[in-house]
């Protein structure tokens, strides 16, 4: 029967991430890299893997002609790569716009890098752009429908003027309020208020 250090050896979470530095070789750093992983529990650290120049690189679109190190590293405790990178740029002395740090098992990290086996490095191509390519010839219907949305002010005219019908037949005894005939006194201040007369009421 396991113990409870065998079971929790077993269950225990690892974090591994890629770290990728640019142009500065970090085999001089080794000491002080893994000094500063330790903090989350270091478990493995990969020896640096040097990758051909190459005129651009995605991680690090601003410089040209860069060289690139690799580290695979294995962590004990949880971070997120923007606290890994923090730290390996303030103990190892490097500018953190050399430093990129990604999780080992980011999808488009495992398509890049073909974890499936092989060994080549993918790269993006550019594509060409929908914008840029010329839109096909209109079909009829399309021609159609184009040149009766063009005649369609005659349209928005014609159904813009209103066409009221009135039932029944004009007669020449029809009324309206207008024929009423109007005071000439103003509802406000025109009559006196009657007062109450104050001593009957007392009585």
């Amino acid at each position: 029967m396991k113990n409870f250090l065998q079971h929790l050896t077993e269950i225990q979470k690892t974090y591994e991430f890629r770290i990728k530095i640019a142009n500065i070789d970090p085999d001089e750093k080794m000491d002080v890299l893994e000094a500063a992983l330790d903090s989350y529990g270091l478990d493995s650290i990969t020896k640096p893997k040097r990758l051909p120049i190459k005129e651009s690189d995605i991680d690090f679109p601003s410089m040209a002609n860069c060289q690139l190190y690799l580290l695979d590293a294995v962590l004990k405790y949880p971070v997120n790569d923007a606290q890994l990178r923090a730290i390996v740029s303030e103990r190892a002395g490097i500018p953190q716009g050399n430093i990129v740090v990604v999780p080992k098992n980011h999808p488009e990290e495992i398509w890049r890098w073909n974890e499936d086996g092989t060994s080549e490095l993918r790269e993006y191509e550019k594509g060409k752009s929908v914008l840029e390519e010329e839109l096909p010839e209109a079909s009829k219907e399309q021609k159609d429908a184009s040149k009766a949305y063009a005649e369609r002010t005659s349209l928005l005219k014609e159904l813009s003027t209103p066409k009221v019908e009135v039932e029944g037949e004009d007669t020449e005894d029809a009324t309206t309020t207008n024929d009423i005939p109007q005071g000439t006194e103003s509802p406000v201040g025109s009559k006196e208020t009657k007062k109450p007369d104050v001593k009957s009421a007392a009585r």
